[in-house]
């Protein structure tokens, strides 16, 4: 069936994203219409028997903008509407448009969607087997570590990758990803089976390892006191694994964009602590926050929020756990260093023992830093490969035509 040429319109609205640097086409916009996300043009008549133009409406242009800048080809439409729901409700950038809000039974019926067919949900199907004895009981460990095993289990301390960024060649700190992970199981089954099944030091130490900032002394003792008192099992009892897809289902419209805000609000405090490991300058309010942040205790969750609300598929898990209070209390408590900056005046990015410049200096010396880091790259790179040059050509070939090793010393470097 051959398509209709574009409305006029139509070809105004796809010049007019062109110009924002959003690329889209005809059959783009037809499909979005098509699934009622993309509003359809007005008609305005020309009068005395001329017919009617299409009028393009600057809420069309912007609703188009922020479908074309997250629809991929071959991505399903849902995942293009998590993701525009995500950057809707933020404050639009210099020269840019505002972010409409997508329509909610849409963002509703994807949340739901993406969530129903994710790697923790069908967790959540294994937990409700486990009455079923220890055959189920094995079932669920064994999807619990298959879950746990798959994508990151926190970013590592800024601290620490920023030392290795700003020396490739130094020694990096032993991963504590896969205590993180063993961690994360112990407490999956202590919230599905009940703390009795982990037992209270595991249960300390899987917590210790994913609150590292949180003294859990006085906790350790209270639990070896429930194990010998029998009341350990009332600590977490069996089933308190919180359903996601039911969670999600259940929350409407408003309660899901107060949970949306909470999540921006603390990957907007995540990203000033981890962005610290990437050069970027550091002052005495910044280290504060990080200080902070490490004494919350909730490193660890701020850091992965960073990370799921840019990618589609940890937008649902990261609105499904804001929409808790406490983590709305959370993001309260850490934005008080952050107030407190603000009341004096002075700006949170500033280079510290500067009187001008403000962010503007703040950024031209971040992007400073990041061009040295790339050219000392460069030429350990280029240092590296004539090292390599010199090993190969200063080899002479022996009578049978291999290479004969010289005995002289070659730098090598490690990486």
């Amino acid at each position: 069936m051959a398509r209709r040429e574009p409305s006029t319109a139509d070809r105004e609205l796809i010049e007019r994203l062109a110009a924002l640097g959003v690329r889209v086409s005809a059959v783009q916009l037809e499909r979005w219409r098509g699934a009622g996300l993309l509003p359809g043009h007005a008609r305005r008549w020309l009068g005395r028997g001329r017919g009617s133009v299409s009028v393009l409406a600057e809420e069309t242009v912007a609703v188009a903008a922020a479908l074309g800048r997250h629809a991929q080809p071959g991505r399903d439409l849902r995942w293009t509407v998590i993701a525009w729901y995500a950057e809707a409700g933020r404050p639009a950038l210099p020269g840019g448009l505002a972010v409409p809000e997508p329509p909610w039974p849409a963002v509703h019926e994807a949340l739901v969607w993406a969530m129903a067919r994710s790697d923790s949900q069908r967790l959540m199907v294994k937990a409700r087997a486990t009455d079923g004895g220890d055959e189920a009981q094995d079932a669920f460990y064994a999807e619990a570590g298959r879950v746990m095993g798959r994508g990151p289990a926190g970013l590592p301390h800024p601290d620490e990758v920023r030392r290795v960024v700003k020396d490739p060649g130094a020694e990096g700190e032993r991963s504590p990803e896969r205590g993180r992970r063993r961690s994360a199981v112990h407490l999956a089954a202590a919230a599905v089976i009940g703390a009795g099944e982990v037992g209270g030091e595991a249960l300390v130490e899987a917590l210790t390892a994913l609150m590292p900032g949180v003294d859990w002394a006085p906790v350790a003792e209270s639990a070896r006191q429930a194990e010998e008192d029998g009341t350990l099992e009332s600590w977490i009892p069996a089933g308190a694994l919180i359903d996601p897809l039911a969670r999600l289902s259940a929350a409407g419209e408003a309660e899901m964009a107060a949970a949306r805000g909470v999540a921006h609000r603390l990957a907007g405090i995540g990203a000033l602590y981890v962005l610290h490991g990437l050069l970027m300058p550091d002052n005495p309010a910044l280290a504060r926050l990080r200080a902070h942040i490490d004494a919350s205790g909730f490193a660890l969750v701020v850091s992965q929020l960073v990370l799921q609300m840019i990618n589609p598929s940890g937008v649902p898990h990261a609105l499904m756990m804001c929409l808790s209070p406490e983590m709305a209390a959370l993001a309260a408590w850490l934005e008080a260093p952050l107030a407190e900056q603000a009341a004096t005046g002075q700006g949170l990015l500033r280079l510290p023992g500067s009187e001008d410049g403000g962010p503007e200096a703040f950024m031209q010396s971040w992007i400073g830093q990041l061009h040295d880091l790339n050219d000392r790259a460069r030429a350990r790179r280029t240092g590296e490969q004539e090292s390599v040059a010199v090993l190969v050509d200063d080899h002479p070939q022996g009578a049978d035509g291999r290479a004969e090793p010289r005995q002289h010393p070659v730098s090598y470097r490690s990486r």
